[in-house]
């Protein structure tokens, strides 16, 4: 007859190590919410920096504009001023120096309008840009909050996962042989691998290598521990229901 005792043994033991195998899990994914939230936050700032730009953009132009719109004006003023010294030539030269500024002004004027001209076209597309973006920052704004408290509502989920599965984790312990259990603690705090593994279809279940005939029997006899001899996992049967009642109820 087997020895149930040992056989349970193993069984509470590798009960703990799928229950830490979930609790580590659940860890690896809450640890990756605060990137989520992050790389959320990136994006914001990445259109808002765009949209900050692009008001930057704006401005400039319009600063430009306002500053050939006033040369505009300062031409205009020259302009009467030369006009109203043509009334009051003397001679023929005086009145060709006249208007030879005259068209020097309003050369200068051509040059300046097309340039009004061309920034006009600019601040049209760089507001219409920043509109769009404005939008579109406005947009991921709302957005980003739902998904961000989304991902809150997720790590809240996971943090109440992991305590019920660490009470359940608690109520195991007291079933688990103390020995085996400083042996396993051991081996996790410094290898960070289980110890135990059961049999599957006359295989490892860690690391799949077939048990020999023997082995496979001495291993449902339950007499003492046996390491597999390849990945040196401690092998057990897994008990049957009937077995774990009978032992339970003793």
């Amino acid at each position: 007859m087997p020895d149930l005792n040992l056989t349970l043994e193993l069984a509470f033991l590798y009960d703990l190590q799928q229950i830490d195998v979930e609790i580590l899990t659940r860890h690896k994914k809450l640890k990756l919410i605060p990137d989520g939230i992050r790389k959320l936050k990136e994006d914001f700032r990445v259109h808002e920096q765009k949209l900050n730009a692009l008001k930057d953009q704006l401005s400039q132009a319009e600063k430009e504009q306002r500053s050939q719109s006033a040369e505009i004006e300062a031409l205009g003023e020259q302009r009467k001023k030369y006009q109203t010294q043509l009334t009051a030539v003397k001679t023929n030269d005086e009145m060709k120096a006249l208007y030879k500024q005259l068209e020097f002004i309003d050369q200068q004027e051509e040059e300046i309008e097309d340039k009004v001209l061309e920034l006009m076209l600019i601040i049209d597309d760089l507001e219409g840009e920043t509109k769009k973006e404005h939008e579109i920052l406005a947009a991921k704004n709302v957005d980003h909050k739902a998904e961000e408290a989304e991902l809150q509502k997720i790590a809240q989920g996971i943090k109440a996962d992991i305590s019920e599965i660490q009470e359940k984790r608690q109520n195991l312990i007291q079933k688990v042989n103390p020995d085996l259990l400083k042996q396993y603690q051991g081996r996790t705090t410094t290898q960070h691998t289980n110890l135990v593994t059961p049999v599957v279809d006359n295989n490892c279940g860690n690391c799949k290598l077939t048990i020999p005939p023997q082995m496979l029997n001495e291993i449902k006899q339950a007499r003492k521990k046996i390491a597999c001899p390849s990945c040196k996992l401690i092998l057990f049967e897994l008990p049957t229901f009937e077995q774990t009642n009978d032992t339970t109820s003793e």
